[in-house]
């Protein structure tokens, strides 16, 4: 029995760089590192102040804690500005004009060997076994390595249909299952 192949042409967008990386478990760890840090400094300056408070009660403590609590919520803010979705599509836009192979139409066969994606006279294959999985947005399919990260990014408008759609789903998840998931092999 002949495994089917499905081939996408598109042009890579900004915005597919973008999905990527406002889903990326990177700016996940660096907000929750960020929220964790600010809490523990806020728990210690607290401890801290009814402490100095107690010891010497005619200082006024509350403005060093004012300055402090200041500086604190800045650090968070600047944090979670720099991984805000704005300051993402931002660094989208610069990896996209620094890379000029985004400009180029790219054309990706989903074969039962490999997944091909050739650009300008450059053949990519990567075999199914470098994938562990993929997730799906309303915009494109993300491969993702062994490790979790991703590795390549298929977008939908690349089909030539609608239709198409569950197709594709269903041929990654058959590729990347391997062959001892395929019935009848």
């Amino acid at each position: 029995m002949m495994q089917p192949t499905l081939t996408l042409r598109y042009v890579p967008e900004a915005d597919d760089l973008l999905e990527l990386l406002a889903r990326s478990a990177m700016r996940r760890r660096v907000r929750r590192r960020a929220l964790g840090q600010a809490v523990a400094v806020l728990v210690i300056l607290w401890g801290l102040l009814v402490l100095l408070a107690a010891a010497d009660p005619a200082r006024q403590w509350w403005i060093f804690a004012l300055v402090l609590a200041v500086v604190l919520v800045h650090y968070v803010g600047r944090t979670f500005a720099v991984t805000s979705r704005r300051s993402l599509g931002r660094r989208a836009q610069a990896s996209r004009r620094r890379s000029p192979g985004m400009w180029l139409p790219h054309e990706a066969e989903i074969a039962p060997e490999a997944l091909t994606i050739r650009t300008a006279g450059r053949t990519t294959a990567y075999a199914w076994s470098q994938f562990g999985s993929f997730t799906e947005s309303d915009r494109q399919f993300v491969l993702l390595d062994r490790t979790g990260r991703p590795a390549a990014v298929l977008p939908r408008r690349g089909l030539s249909g609608a239709e198409l759609v569950p197709v594709c789903r269903d041929l990654l998840t058959r590729y990347i299952a391997g062959p001892s998931a395929t019935p009848g092999a």
